[in-house]
């Protein structure tokens, strides 16, 4: 088999494996909670070369067709960006610890936001919010479940990786100093 193909031309198998893939940090994640208007194909182009292909169904039943010029690892990486808003969303937040940053602002943008977060059906995020007067954004950072099966100092090692410090986000320290956020993380 080819680089790009390496298990065949069966799309359903990179399908499995991508899923697999996406369990590193959305264990929670099942079939039924992709995407649905997202179908994918393995398909043969003009040239004889194969191709990964995606189709985006709409409500009004239009159908865009995308090649997707990547080898097997592009794939994994296109279907875990594809879902993992939705899955993510799939397993909401119960519990929340703020943690205090020491630097706060860079220029006229100021973090506003820097939480940890519990889920309903397992799993840690980091939710950082920053803006200034007129603009402003969030993201959500999933943390890997492999993480949570390492010393606290390997942990914050991996985790600061993941989210790493500066202007918007908490150094090392603010996260050692945080009263319960060690605990609050099951360390």
């Amino acid at each position: 088999m080819s680089k790009n193909f390496p298990y065949g031309y069966d799309i359903n198998v990179y399908l499995d494996k991508a899923l697999e893939r996406m369990k590193e940090t959305f264990f929670w994640a099942t079939k039924e909670m992709l995407r649905k208007e997202y179908t994918y194909a393995i398909e043969k182009q003009e040239d004889g070369s194969y191709a990964y292909v995606s189709y985006y169904h709409w409500d009004n039943g239009k159908v865009d067709r995308n090649v997707l010029n990547c080898d097997y690892e592009g794939f994994v990486r296109h279907f875990i960006d594809v879902n993992e808003w939705t899955v993510g969303d799939r397993n909401p937040v119960k519990e929340t610890i703020d943690v205090p940053a020491s630097c706060t602002c860079s220029g006229d943008w100021c973090l506003e936001i820097y939480r940890i977060q519990k889920h309903v059906l397992g799993g840690y995020s980091a939710f950082v919010q920053a803006g200034n007067r007129s603009a402003g954004g969030s993201r959500t950072f999933f943390i890997p479940q492999a993480y949570f099966e390492l010393p606290w100092e390997e942990f914050l090692d991996k985790y600061l990786k993941l989210v790493p410090p500066g202007p918007f986000y908490v150094s090392r320290e603010d996260l050692e100093n945080a009263p319960g956020v060690k605990e609050f993380l099951g360390f």
